[in-house]
């Protein structure tokens, strides 16, 4: 068992760029998050081991940094091991993801992104979704941990998503469950992307629904309660395409459009000899993306409340610009504590949880306070 453990680790090391701890993860229980950079950027690792040590578990939680076109090869290397219990996906692999799995959950169907993959005892891999639920209980009539919403409901609510990728199909979903006679407009760099969504929710029921581009944004969002960010508009960290290049985003703004520089990068180069040359061929750019968007917060209405789905960093450009000028602003802590604890209790461990007969909802709770406390170490 060691020699297949030690096997199993070695093709899983092949396949990503960053490095494990193959000695740390000999003869216990492996779940993951699944992305291009969660390393550098990820606070699931920390929240989910917190949680395996308080529960008594001798499992462990690691990010792997999958480069694109290799996330078909990774995927069969975990469903080949029975050390591999499931866990989390990331960008930009949400959708991607989906026709590579076995069996998805119809929640996870409906939105038409994965965020969690369990893993069946006969090597099935089965995505499901928790960032929707998560999304919206940040935003409206739901505690998680030490956080308090800043609103009670969003029903007749006016809101702008912007992006189209996984999250934004999530909180989409969850979102216009509760609108009910509000309004949504999904905002995208491609019209045709939000459309897609547009669709899928006109299917679950009528209402004011709109696509724009990215464009729109300036017109449309002075008209709206709640603006949210469900772009990686403002991440943290490099970002590596699938040419070879990188990009950062980090210092952009949501609300206007962004055209960084994609710069090659030697293996020699260090990453504050690169973030030079990229800051230097970006910054026109990234001067008028923060201008355009401090004029977009300025004509919006003072109860607006501007919500970003990142959490790294706390505060992304939108949300200083928001703050600045006046407005209720929340980050995307309480979206990854909430969708972390769904995806552990719920999803990845509820089958050894129920097999010990502890009650899921009081699991719940004490994985939350865990998972809570270990976000802010």
């Amino acid at each position: 068992m060691i020699v297949a453990q030690r096997a199993w680790l070695d093709d899983l090391q092949a396949r990503v760029t960053n490095p494990m701890d193959r000695a740390a993860l000999e003869g216990v229980d492996v779940a993951a998050i699944i992305g291009d950079v969660p390393s550098t950027y990820a606070k699931s690792p920390r929240l989910w081991n917190a949680a395996f040590q308080v529960l008594g578990w001798k499992a462990a939680y690691i990010p792997l940094d999958v480069p694109q076109g290799r996330l078909g090869h990774v995927l069969q290397v975990l469903r080949d091991s029975e050390r591999f219990m499931g866990g989390s996906v990331t960008v930009p692999y949400k959708t991607e993801i989906l026709p590579l799995l076995d069996e998805v959950d119809p929640m996870a169907a409906r939105i038409g992104a994965v965020n969690v993959v369990v893993r069946t005892r006969d090597g099935r891999l089965i995505g499901s979704n928790t960032d929707g639920l998560a999304g919206v209980r940040a935003l409206a009539g739901g505690r998680i941990g030490e956080h308090q919403p800043p609103c009670q409901t969003l029903s007749g609510a006016r809101a702008l998503l912007i992006g189209s990728g996984g999250a934004a199909r999530a909180v989409g979903v969850y979102l216009w469950d509760l609108l009910g006679d509000g309004e949504l407009v999904i905002a995208n760099r491609s019209r045709q992307h939000a459309e897609e969504i547009i669709r899928r929710l006109a299917a679950m029921r009528s209402g004011h629904l709109e696509a724009v581009e990215e464009t729109a944004i300036a017109e449309r969002a002075p008209r709206m309660d709640v603006v949210i960010n469900a772009t990686v508009k403002g991440q943290a960290g490099l970002r590596r395409l699938a040419d070879g290049q990188r990009t950062c985003l980090e210092p952009y703004s949501a609300l206007a459009p962004a055209h960084p520089a994609l710069l090659a990068g030697a293996e020699t180069e260090s990453e504050q000899a690169f973030y030079a040359r990229w800051c230097q061929a970006s910054s026109q750019d990234i001067s008028r993306n923060q201008e355009r968007s401090l004029e977009v917060c300025e004509h919006l209405p003072r109860r607006t409340i501007c919500y970003d789905l990142i959490y790294a960093p706390l505060e992304t450009t939108f949300l200083r610009h928001a703050r600045w000028s006046g407005h209720v602003t929340v980050n995307g802590k309480a979206m990854n504590v909430g969708q972390a604890v769904e995806a552990f209790v719920r999803h990845v461990c509820r089958l050894w949880l129920e097999q010990l007969g502890w009650d899921l909802d009081e699991t719940a709770q004490r994985v939350t306070r865990t998972m809570a406390e270990a976000w802010a170490k």
